[in-house]
């Protein structure tokens, strides 16, 4: 499971150093992907296939799901680690996501996101919002016991 966050440089070739803790669940490779909000989410193996499994059974007739298709497929790449733990990110999805030399790595249950630290910055002010997070448990109902 990926948890935490944590700031990490991404090198002149695109080479981001992926957190220790995260390493052993990507050792047999992982996929990288568009994000839904300017950030990019990185799949294990057997995630990512589950992932793909669904979105393969979406209809190729449905505009929608078309757009959804490409979204997966198209705008994702395929990583694995180096020996210093790191991935390559493609040029596209650095552009995508606004990254330069720094990248914010968040846990996220079965996958992590990568995000441009000023990207994070905005989004952490709706995370720590303990009034929002209040209604948020609300409606999706994750009280515990």
């Amino acid at each position: 499971m990926f948890l935490g966050q944590y700031r990490h440089s991404i090198d002149e070739k695109g080479r981001l150093t992926i957190p220790a803790r995260f390493r052993a669940e990507l050792a047999t490779g992982a996929y990288i992907t568009q994000g839904y909000e300017r950030n990019l989410l990185v799949y294990t193996t057997t995630s990512y296939e589950h992932l793909a499994a669904q979105t393969n059974m979406l209809s190729t007739t449905n505009p929608e799901a078309r757009e959804v298709r490409r979204m997966i497929f198209g705008r994702a790449s395929g990583v694995s680690l180096d020996s210093a733990g790191r991935i390559l990110i493609p040029t596209f999805l650095r552009e995508y996501a606004g990254l330069d030399s720094e990248a914010e790595v968040v846990g996220a249950g079965s996958y992590f996101e990568i995000w441009s630290p000023q990207q994070w910055t905005e989004v952490l002010k709706s995370v720590t919002d303990a009034e929002r997070n209040a209604q948020r448990f609300t409606d999706f109902d994750l009280s515990v016991g």
